[in-house]
């Protein structure tokens, strides 16, 4: 398994941000100012579609994928059918690649449980560096828990990262 199998999409497109360029478009409203700029990055031509070859040009340096890769890539997330990503694929495909990361941080401060306890909180604070009591992270939870049973689950979790 390559690099690209084993991490999310969002990652290595976020993380291979370029200068800016001459937007192709104008954002779309439900599409932020970074991920319109990564699509433009990702755009060689300025014809306001990824196809798999410039997929594989802007990533060459960082990531070899293959041919067939990269079609794979831009297959998985070309909603249309017409063999190209165009940006509301691409926002389609980051917004599912934040879903991913949330889960996976969600995972993380859960302890691997389906809820974030005070206590998985607080071990989890202390892992970053950030040392903090119990009764601190009841607080934290408090302010989003919104169903008031004292832990957080997946939305909770969801609503506090927003």
């Amino acid at each position: 398994m390559n690099s690209y199998q084993s991490s999310s999409p969002i990652r290595f497109f976020r993380h291979l941000l370029s200068p800016p360029r001459k937007p192709t478009s104008p954002p779309s409203p439900d599409c932020s100012r970074d991920i319109h700029h990564v699509f433009n990055h990702f755009d060689e031509n300025g014809d306001g579609k990824i196809t798999a070859s410039e997929l594989q040009n802007r990533l060459k340096n960082d990531l070899q994928l293959s041919d067939e890769e990269a079609e794979m890539a831009v297959s998985s997330s070309d909603a249309d059918g017409d063999g190209v990503l165009g940006l509301e694929d691409f926002v389609k495909m980051m917004k599912e690649g934040e879903e991913e990361e949330l889960r996976e941080a969600f995972v993380m401060y859960s302890m691997k449980s389906s809820v974030i306890t005070p206590k998985s909180l607080k071990k989890m604070m202390g892992r970053l560096g950030q040392e903090t009591t119990v009764n601190e992270c009841k607080m934290m939870i408090g302010r989003f828990d919104v169903n008031g049973d004292g832990v957080l689950d997946f939305d909770e979790f969801r609503v506090m990262m927003g």
